[in-house]
């Protein structure tokens, strides 16, 4: 398995963990579990994407056919951490349509901070 979803902070931001070859079919399990976290919300998530591990994607426009949850209405944002420049590209290619915006950060300490001000920020 080339990802895991987890919670980063429980009903607020979940945690998308990519490392390795991310797979088409890979893809449809995470749109999957994000539609039904997605739907089970009370209010807008955010999703932060740890792609640091990543290796390149060379299906960018399946993998994005394949991303529904990007249009989800409790979708608010979209944060991700990579420090391959071929790798954000294709994070955006994947995402530029997305009803969320999107976010992206050299490094997950910096996605993670800009993160958590955005947070305080609405408190």
């Amino acid at each position: 398995m080339a990802y895991e979803l987890t919670w980063y902070i429980p009903d607020k931001v979940l945690l998308l963990e990519v490392s390795g070859d991310y797979t088409l079919k890979d893809a449809e399990d995470v749109d999957e579990l994000m539609h039904d976290k997605l739907n089970h919300s009370q209010k807008q998530l955010l999703v932060l994407i740890n792609a640091m591990k990543m290796d390149r994607p060379y299906n960018f426009n399946q993998i994005r056919l394949s991303q529904t949850y990007m249009d989800h209405r409790q979708l608010k944002s979209i944060y991700v951490a990579s420090g391959d420049r071929l790798v954000k590209l294709a994070m955006m290619v994947i995402f530029n349509l997305s009803r969320a915006r999107l976010l992206t950060y050299d490094s997950l300490d910096n996605a993670m901070s800009i993160l958590q001000s955005h947070l305080n920020a609405i408190r």
